[in-house]
């Protein structure tokens, strides 16, 4: 027994000389803030303007991530629709880039779209604040 744990400790710390990220070196690189990944409420009908609802949750987005410096907004829609459905998905996403903007200036925002198959996120937006 005592002659196999002295492998296997040289076998582990010959390990960590090879490859030092396995032991959590790899963290030191690592981001210190968090991101904040959420799907705004839905859009009544094929409404594009924001309601007061998503303009707070914005502003909730904003509040809780202190030093946000980007925010993506994501359209999400269903395969094979409209081209119009595509573009007022589009829209409503870079109305909620646009609101999140004109409320702190400094951070960059960048508007996708995202083709799903989850029915319930059809024509809604999703933020990521990093």
């Amino acid at each position: 027994m005592r002659l196999w744990s002295k492998s296997a400790t040289t076998l582990v710390l010959l390990g960590l000389l090879i490859d030092p990220t396995s032991a959590g070196a790899g963290n030191l690189h690592k981001k210190s803030s968090t991101s904040i990944v959420k799907v705004l409420s839905d859009h009544p009908g094929a409404a594009t303007a924001l309601t007061p609802r998503q303009k707070f949750e914005i502003r909730e987005i904003l509040a809780k991530g202190k030093g946000i410096k980007e925010f993506v907004c994501t359209g999400t829609s269903l395969a094979g629709q409209r081209e119009s459905m595509y573009r007022v998905v589009l829209l409503r996403a870079q109305l909620v880039c646009e609101y999140a903007k004109s409320l702190d200036p400094s951070i960059k925002t960048t508007v996708k779209e995202r083709v799903i198959k989850a029915r319930k996120l059809n024509g809604r937006v999703e933020v990521v604040s990093n």
